[in-house]
């Protein structure tokens, strides 16, 4: 009978996707560099060509490739500051924690309005420059500042604030830009997957840009996921693995 198959090769799992440096494709590794739950991971490669016709019938007598544009596109479902940065093309994604921040204290005693001191009960790990968001009734009121001083358990901060409680949590938090036009640094990236039958396949991409996927959408019916593209970039030269790769701009190992 025709279309029977002559294998259990086939394709019903899920993959890992690992971002990193590129100098360190061959390092990448699912505890430093995945950015967690995907879904739907798809690579695609798409050969285009110009044909050479003859005669009234317009015949194709030869071809020659003009160009393969190759992509990746995925649903990447947790939001953490690290895959906000690289989904925003922000160069500080890799200086992210992926697990994100654990600095917390609270304030100690409270606060009058229009105060820039903000009395807290440890400010270990609090420094000069980043943000801390104040929750004033652990409901929906933040206030978000910058610091601006750091004395013995007192932060300055860069304006005045509304009435506080005591005992108000004030957590260290990360600040990205939305719509930032500076130029994103390339990375590289590996895939890491099962086939149904628990057949490994590896795929290396050692020059990408994450050119898409910044989607933040509130909603009760579902969950809700970034969906993230990569755009995979030939190598020059002086690329760290391009004797390696012979001019491809990815490569797929299975067992």
């Amino acid at each position: 009978m025709p279309g029977l198959a002559k294998t259990n090769a086939f394709m019903l799992g899920t993959a890992t996707v690992m971002v990193g440096p590129v100098e360190d494709l061959q390092d990448l590794n699912p505890l430093e560099h995945s950015i967690g739950l995907v879904k739907n991971f798809t690579i695609s490669s798409d050969p285009a060509y110009t044909e050479l016709t003859q005669g009234v019938k317009n015949d194709v007598v030869d071809s020659t490739m003009t160009g393969n544009p190759t992509r990746c596109s995925m649903e990447a479902y947790e939001y953490t500051a690290r895959n906000f940065a690289y989904a925003l093309g922000l160069e500080k994604a890799l200086d992210i924690s992926p697990t994100g921040l654990s600095v917390k204290t609270t304030t100690a005693g409270s606060i009058a309005a229009n105060a820039v001191a903000v009395p807290v009960a440890l400010a270990t790990g609090l420094t000069v420059g980043k943000y801390i968001m104040i929750a004033v009734d652990n409901e929906d009121h933040f206030i978000i500042r910058k610091i601006t001083g750091v004395a013995t358990n007192t932060l300055t901060v860069d304006a005045a604030v509304p009435a506080i409680p005591a005992n108000s949590v004030v957590t260290l938090v990360q600040d990205l830009s939305i719509g930032s036009k500076d130029d994103q640094p390339y990375y590289s990236a590996a895939i890491s997957g099962k086939l149904s039958n628990n057949d490994k396949i590896v795929i290396q991409l050692p020059k990408i840009r994450i050119v898409k996927g910044f989607n933040v959408a509130f909603t009760s019916g579902d969950y809700a996921n970034m969906p993230i593209e990569f755009t995979i970039y030939d190598q020059v030269s002086t690329d760290p693995f391009y004797a390696q790769f012979g001019g491809a701009k990815a490569k797929i190992f299975r067992t």
